[in-house]
């Protein structure tokens, strides 16, 4: 299997973000609370609202509830007490192509 990405647009956002690195407070203006830090030098600055800060934690805690629940069926699988519902399982990857066709994204 070979995998190939390629993302020009990243590279012109690059230099066009970079040009508006001074705009950071216009960005978050209407976002709440926010904290800035910067360099020393007076070179960088960043700015992150609560908002940001709220999905930051909500995606850690979503890391950790995977996280244990891949560890809790780890523990289940070494055991031998580990089964798996061959009909639910063909349903999903069934429903799931359908809904990809429907939507264009199969």
């Amino acid at each position: 299997m070979s995998l190939r990405i390629q993302n020009d647009q990243a590279a012109g956002l690059a230099s066009t973000e970079t040009a508006r690195t001074g705009q950071t407070g216009s960005a978050a203006a209407g976002s709440g609370r926010t904290r800035t830090g910067s360099s020393g030098d007076g070179g960088d600055h960043v700015a992150v609202s609560s908002v940001a800060e709220s999905i930051t934690a909500g995606v850690s805690a979503q890391n950790l509830q995977h996280a244990a629940r891949v560890q809790q069926l780890g523990a289940l699988y070494s055991s031998g007490r580990y089964t798996v519902d061959s009909a639910r399982v063909s349903s999903a990857i069934v429903g799931g192509a359908i809904t990809g066709l429907a939507t264009g994204k199969a």
